[in-house]
């Protein structure tokens, strides 16, 4: 029996974030991971583009990557009516909050983890250890040996 691959889901919170991120409630959307050639095509990187194929922006092909991958979310209207967890539902929110969670998508793709926790005061913020001392004891008063045994 062989490792059963399974799509990844990504959280895309925007706890945190300097406009999103200040309340109680901050968005949060789950969203499927991609296949690295899927990845790489996002990212621009790869020449899998069709003849006669209309050229896309990058970012118009990464939003629609990314509602196509929603999940679900917890957005809703003005009025708290939910906005449908879609492509089209992506679309139809503020562009800045469109991209902010489509950009954290991507970013969370390729690897970034959520370090939004602060390190515990006992954490030296990533700073290396003191070395040990070494010890300081004066030499002895014989000298070593010079000659090599033949």
């Amino acid at each position: 029996m062989g490792y059963r691959k399974t799509t990844r889901r990504i959280e895309v919170s925007l706890r945190g974030h300097k406009v999103y991120g200040q309340d109680a409630e901050y968005p949060v959307a789950y969203a499927r991971g991609k296949s690295l050639g899927d990845y790489l095509g996002l990212l621009g990187m790869d020449d899998t583009q069709e003849d006669g194929e209309e050229a896309q922006s990058g970012l118009v092909r990464q939003l629609e990557a990314f509602g196509d991958a929603l999940d679900s979310w917890n957005l809703e209207d003005e009025d708290g009516t939910p906005i449908p967890c879609t492509r089209e539902g992506l679309f139809s929110i503020d562009n800045d909050l469109a991209l902010a969670l489509a950009t954290e998508w991507i970013e969370r793709l390729g690897g970034k983890v959520d370090n939004a926790d602060p390190l515990p005061d006992s954490s030296h913020a990533g700073e290396q250890s003191a070395a040990p001392p070494i010890p300081m004891a004066p030499l002895s008063d014989h000298p070593l040996p010079t000659s090599v045994p033949a």
